[in-house]
Order: structure tokens, then sequence, then C-alpha cells
């Protein structure tokens, strides 16, 4: 899978999660964009392979109005959409 492959699964993950939460799905794609250009090929796979982006469920998890998702660093989270 090359580099622009992987920053289209990913960012469409992205946006897909901040629809959510009410984030325009255009905006929060374009800006997860850039977010990848920073990172290198092996970070961007392993979160690929973590997120299973492969073999996606298609069932849309919401949280309710007290549950939060919690990251392991800051740059996990954006916008208030967190990927692990």
């Amino acid at each position: 899978m090359t580099r622009v492959e992987l920053c289209e699964a990913l960012a469409i993950d992205y946006a897909t999660r901040a629809k959510i939460l009410s984030i325009k799905f255009d905006d929060a794609y374009n800006k997860y964009l850039k977010r990848c250009e920073i990172r290198s090929y092996e970070n961007l796979l392993q979160q690929f392979t973590v997120g299973n982006l492969a073999n996606p469920i298609k069932k849309q998890v919401k949280l309710n109005q007290h549950e939060y998702i919690i990251s392991v660093s800051d740059d996990d989270c954006e916008d208030g959409v967190c990927k692990l």
C-alpha cells in the first residue's frame, strides 16, 4: 500500500469519526491529510494496521453524552476525535 493510499484511508476514517461529533467531513478529512504529511510511512502503516482499516467494521459507534475517548499522547487527538 502506498503512502498516499494510507493517508487517504486514515483521513477517511478520521473524518467519519469526526462527523459523529458534528464536524464537517471535508474539513476533518483535509485537516487529517495535512497531519499525515509529517508522519513516517511506518507510523501510518502501524495506525492503519492497528485500526484494522483493511477490514473496517461497518457499524458506527456513537458515544453517549458522558463517554470520552482516552488517548496516550497529545498528538493522538484533534477536534475531539482521538486515534490510538
